[in-house]
């Protein structure tokens, strides 16, 4: 008898120490590709825009994941507009003090709910889509506020001037033309922080032409005087004021 409950618990001892003893699982390491643009990431990493499989997915901007599947970066968010307080504060900015005015009220205080800045009561996410209606108040708002910058001009000295900064009250293309070039030059870094090379008649060609056609139109068959002159500066404060480059990123 205990001959045989000894064997039974050698027997059941074996079984135990088998049990325990048993080699663990192999561990799968992390695979990591390294590409030229760096490495990509592990094999167990969720895919990337869809981009990628079972193989994990990539740095991003065309990276290889560990399953050999090529990985695009993020898209683009595509084009938004600024909103309506850095519209406001870029304006007042570009045109040294001048803004859109509604009557006495500032304008993009007076159009802000137009505009599609939320009231957080019942719109929480401000509109910045570029819609037709927005073009239509920049419209607005570039008219006003140019008229008032370029007025404000003529009272002021030369050294003061925002839009007339490197030419004189009557300067017109057929006069000094080389002073509206360097004219143009500086209000296309003003408004759009761009610069342009005088050399660069492909940027400066059209705003000079606009300038031009502008103070023509204005002057008719008389020689230009500086309210003409005004007018083609206007044209041309409202284009830059208009543009892609100004209100849209």
């Amino acid at each position: 008898m205990n001959r045989l409950v000894s064997a039974c618990v050698v027997v059941m001892l074996g079984a135990c120490s088998q049990a325990v003893v048993q080699p663990p699982a192999p561990v799968k390491d992390p695979s990591l590709v390294v590409t030229e643009n760096g490495p990509a990431l592990p094999f167990d990493h969720p895919a990337i825009l869809g981009g990628g499989s079972a193989g994990g997915g990539g740095a991003g901007g065309g990276v290889t994941g560990g399953g050999g599947a090529v990985m695009t970066g993020p898209a683009s968010a595509g084009s938004q507009r600024l909103s309506v307080r850095q519209l406001a504060q870029s304006m007042n900015v570009a045109l040294g003090g001048s803004t859109w005015m509604v009557g006495s009220v500032n304008g993009f205080d007076a159009r802000t709910r137009t505009l599609g800045e939320p009231d957080y009561i019942g719109v929480v996410d401000e509109n910045l889509e570029p819609s037709s209606l927005f073009l239509k108040f920049m419209d607005d708002a570039a008219k006003d506020a140019c008229t008032r910058a370029v007025n404000a001009d003529q009272t002021k000295a030369a050294n003061q001037r925002v839009v007339y900064k490197a030419v004189s009250l009557t300067d017109t293309v057929a006069s000094n033309a080389s002073a509206v070039d360097q004219n143009l030059v500086y209000l296309k870094l003003r408004f759009h922080g761009i610069k342009v090379p005088l050399t660069d008649d492909a940027t400066l060609a059209p705003l000079r032409k606009l300038f031009d056609d502008a103070v023509k139109g204005a002057a008719g068959t008389a020689t230009p005087t500086a309210a003409h002159v005004k007018e083609g500066w206007r044209a041309v404060c409202v284009g830059l004021l208009m543009a892609p480059e100004y209100h849209l990123y």
